[in-house]
């Protein structure tokens, strides 16, 4: 598998705070490691403000995020995205961040991008123009069925098996 690890990056800027968001994305996040933990899939978290924070909770511990403050900081995001390019990204964001024009290139030319429009107010046009693998939040199973489902495929078999053989043998048993 070329793309075995997900990280999945949680905007906490100050755009996040309204409309329920918060208590929003700590279902969703609830959800992604139920999912991540029944189907053995390698995930990471990170806190996307300033600079991307990995966050830690233990197997017992409820899901803890960061108060949302300030902005996305785009370039960091860019920054992570190339330090990292065996990873696959889910991002859950409501699309409220600027880009300039080199930054908007080099995250649309990414197929390992899965955008994730959290809240009412999600900005799904500006996160459209991004990724094809744009979503709305209630999308969220479908999409980590994607992921799983495109590393699965991913993967060669280790043994062939030759279905002739088999079926010629069957054959010869035939005693008419």
């Amino acid at each position: 598998m070329s793309l075995s690890k997900l990280h999945c990056i949680i905007d906490c800027s100050g755009s996040m705070v309204e409309y329920g968001k918060p208590m929003l994305l700590v279902n969703l996040v609830r959800y992604i490691r139920q999912f991540t933990e029944q189907h053995d899939t390698n995930i990471c978290y990170f806190s996307w403000q300033e600079n991307i924070t990995q966050l830690h909770w233990s197997v017992g511990s409820d899901v803890e995020l960061p108060s949302t403050s300030g902005e996305g900081n785009v370039d960091a995001l860019c920054k992570w995205i190339e330090r990292n390019p065996d990873v696959k990204f889910l991002l859950l964001t409501d699309g409220y961040f600027k880009l300039n024009a080199q930054q908007r290139f080099q995250l649309s030319q990414l197929d390992h991008l899965y955008l994730i429009g959290v809240g009412g107010d999600a900005d799904l046009p500006h996160l459209n123009t991004l990724s094809n693998n744009c979503y709305r939040a209630e999308q969220l199973d479908q999409v980590l069925h994607m992921i799983l489902r495109s590393e699965i495929v991913a993967m060669i078999p280790s043994r062939r098996v030759d279905l002739t053989h088999i079926i010629e043998n069957e054959s010869n048993d035939d005693d008419w």
